[in-house]
């Protein structure tokens, strides 16, 4: 399998392999070194360039809203006889997994609480930690980091794959949303180095999704098995969901992609109902809406804010820029994979689908979630805050021990949750990865995807094992830097090409 997957490989791989090979190498042979490099580069990148992070992100958000509404963009993404391949269940269930995967999970209620004792907009606003103002500043902040700016990323960068790929029969890769800027070097070296980075941006990326995950899902087996949380446990959750992943992308995107996907939002609604009408229901529909009213009053301005003080700047370095990074460093693989599912839609539909309704969906999860950890500090008689300040993994467990009813067949509905947004995270970045290096997607190979999806595995292991969360986001951040260019010069191109949109 291995012999054929090399005898297989184009130059593009090659370079692709190298580059990461040699990251593994480096990161296995000299652990302690490793680990301060990832710290010493993501500090420069933040002391750097915090303030491109913030401009992009509103820049890429501004720019989806404006492709939303100007007729010149409403075209269909294919040719105009074309109508979407999947049902619109279908759709937003890809869109959801591909998009938000296991993160929602991990960080759902422990954000809220660790925003909920601290942070810079409290003091900005006149409030206390730990107050009920602080509450819900804590949970706006939380659909702030997964909302619309995040998915404006996503359209930004798949819709101008879309655009040139099915409407202009260009390659599907992220190369060609650069075609106005590039012309038909988009053939040749500079299109070739634009999907490296793209693979690159997408393997760190996605293992940073899969190594934060891995920790929730070992609390989740802590409680229903008894098994220790721990590194090594965390590896071998790594290692069997890299072998389901792959088993499923070998499958296909109709079959094992879709399927996986429609479960997990069956589920995802199940367990979030659940929450709702077991916890404290009128606190948090109460809740829910005022999180969204807040959000949309304060999503602007908190986009452009950028930290001054050095304390200032450490935690918007720890969230705000770390969620950028990470949303940055999602964009090949989410956008070309969220544009691959997309054909035949128009580009309104896409923009409405992808961005809206994600953001509606995140801000009713966040607040139910959020606001079920948050209600129990405030008026409850237990609280979770001590050992999710020990560890962000056990934050959804913790919240769900406290309901007191059905606990244990919940914490398993997590863990499946956990479990199975892992494997969809492996199969569509092992997908896109493939797709973003080779010219057809029929050249895609089982060798080929095998061997990606296990250099995925492999590189989320290293970072877990070298540095834990800390590894994880310092990796996000200093790879998505580059992708952030890359955006700026598609959301230039899209714009200088719009006259020839509806053509």
């Amino acid at each position: 399998m291995i012999g054929k997957a090399i005898r297989g490989v184009n130059v593009r791989e090659w370079v692709a392999m190298v580059v990461i090979g040699s990251f593994v190498v480096g990161t296995a042979t000299n652990l302690e070194i490793a680990s301060d490099v990832f710290i010493g580069a993501r500090d420069y990148v933040v002391a750097t360039f915090d303030w491109f992070f913030t401009g992009v992100a509103s820049v890429c958000l501004l720019s989806a809203f404006w492709i939303g509404v100007d007729h010149r963009f409403n075209v269909r993404l294919g040719h105009d006889h074309e109508r979407p391949e999947f049902s619109n269940l279908a759709w937003f269930a890809m869109l959801f997994s591909a998009g938000l995967a296991s993160g929602v999970l991990y960080w759902a209620t422990a954000e809220p609480i660790l925003h909920f004792q601290g942070n810079p907009h409290l003091a900005m606003e006149g409030a206390a930690p730990m107050t009920p103002q602080a509450a819900q500043t804590a949970v706006t902040l939380t659909i702030f980091h997964w909302g619309l700016h995040g998915w404006g990323f996503y359209v930004v960068t798949g819709l101008a794959i879309a655009y040139f790929a099915f409407r202009r029969d260009m390659p599907l890769a992220l190369r060609s949303a650069l075609y106005p800027v590039l012309g038909d070097h988009i053939h040749r070296w500079p299109g070739y180095l634009v999907d490296l980075i793209g693979v690159i941006g997408t393997v760190f990326g996605v293992a940073t999704s899969i190594g934060l995950a891995v920790g929730g899902m070992n609390a989740a087996m802590s409680e229903l098995f008894g098994i220790e949380i721990n590194v090594t446990n965390q590896l071998a959750i790594v290692a069997l969901v890299s072998v389901l992943g792959i088993m499923s992308v070998i499958s296909g995107v109709s079959r094992g992609i879709r399927r996986l996907s429609e479960l997990n939002v069956y589920l995802s609604a199940g367990l979030l109902i659940a929450v709702l009408v077991i916890g404290p229901t009128a606190f948090l529909l109460g809740f829910v809406v005022s999180s969204f009213a807040d959000y949309a009053v304060r999503v602007i301005p908190m986009g452009f804010w950028t930290a001054q003080s050095l304390e200032d700047q450490s935690w918007q370095s720890a969230w705000t820029v770390f969620y950028w990074g990470w949303w940055l460093a999602w964009a090949p693989f989410v956008g070309l994979f969220i544009a691959r599912v997309s054909r035949g839609r128009t580009v309104r539909e896409f923009v409405i689908g992808v961005m809206l309704v994600p953001t509606l969906s995140v801000a009713i999860w966040m607040s139910v979630f959020g606001g079920t950890a948050i209600h129990g500090e405030l008026y409850g008689s237990t609280s979770i805050i001590d050992q999710v300040n020990a560890d962000y993994a056990v934050g959804t467990v913790s919240v769900v021990e406290r309901l007191g009813v059905l606990v244990l067949p919940l914490i398993a509905v997590v863990g499946f949750l956990l479990f199975t947004w892992l494997i969809t995270s492996i199969d569509s970045a092992t997908l896109v990865i493939c797709t973003l290096l080779k010219r057809d997607e029929l050249e895609i190979g089982v060798a080929q995807k095998v061997l990606w999806g296990v250099l995925v595995g492999t590189v989320t292991g290293l970072l877990l094992y070298v540095g834990g969360v800390t590894a994880l986001q310092a990796a996000s951040i200093v790879f998505g830097l580059p992708i952030g260019f890359v955006l700026v010069a598609i959301t230039i191109g899209v714009f200088k090409s719009r006259r020839q949109w509806s053509d």
